[in-house]
């Protein structure tokens, strides 16, 4: 009798993992957890766009440095619709990032900053592309006050063209600081290197009415 309940616990035993083995399966790895937290992330990041109507959203994923340097995002917009830009940055775990918005790519010299914001880590923000606009118009009617060799009937013509621009795209530089270069010695006495990494979430919407 003793050797058939012996039997059975050996089945029983061969089929199913230890309680450990289990418990093992069940641990996320960092990059499980963090493609969890991102996910969060994002669902926060569109909610935060209401009433306006969500039109897609960008990751944008970035490794600290030892040099300052900028990544550059681009999104197109329906000329007549104000947008509204939701960022999360609970991804920006390290050092606080820097955001700005342009007009035009950044290989234009003379292409004009709408918005920018420093410190932007752990939070979450929004802004509209209304405010943007007025910025845009501002810069471009003191760029026409600034040449002399147009005539009158062309600065009016000129004028008119400012007082109805709209934006077709949007040009957004992440600014990612410098980082000291972390090191880590493995069991054996290896050294390598530590990279640092970040994400910051964009969602945006339109003003659909």
């Amino acid at each position: 009798m003793i050797g058939k309940y012996l039997f059975l616990f050996l089945i029983i035993f061969s089929i199913h993992p230890s309680f450990e083995a289990q418990k093992k399966e069940a641990e996320l790895t960092p990059y499980q957890e963090r493609l969890i937290q991102l996910k969060d992330f994002r669902k926060n990041c569109r909610i935060a766009l209401r009433p306006f109507r969500y039109d897609g959203s960008l990751t944008t994923h970035f490794t600290y440095k030892e040099f300052d340097y900028a990544k550059e995002v681009e999104i197109a917009t329906i000329q007549n619709e104000n947008y509204r830009l939701s960022f999360n940055s609970m991804g920006v775990s390290n050092e606080p990032i820097s955001i700005k918005i342009y007009d035009k790519p950044k290989k234009y010299i003379n292409r004009v900053l709408l918005y920018e914001i420093s410190d932007v880590a752990s939070n979450e923000f929004t802004t509209e592309t209304k405010e943007m606009i007025e910025k845009l118009k501002k810069a471009k009617s003191e760029e026409l006050a600034k040449n002399v060799d147009i005539s009158d009937s062309e600065r009016t013509y000129q004028q008119k063209i400012i007082e109805n621009i709209r934006l077709k795209k949007l040009f957004i530089n992440y600014i990612i600081p410098y980082t000291e270069r972390g090191y880590k010695i493995d069991e054996e006495g290896n050294e390598s290197r530590v990279l640092t990494k970040g994400s910051i979430i964009l969602a945006v919407g339109y003003n659909n009415l």
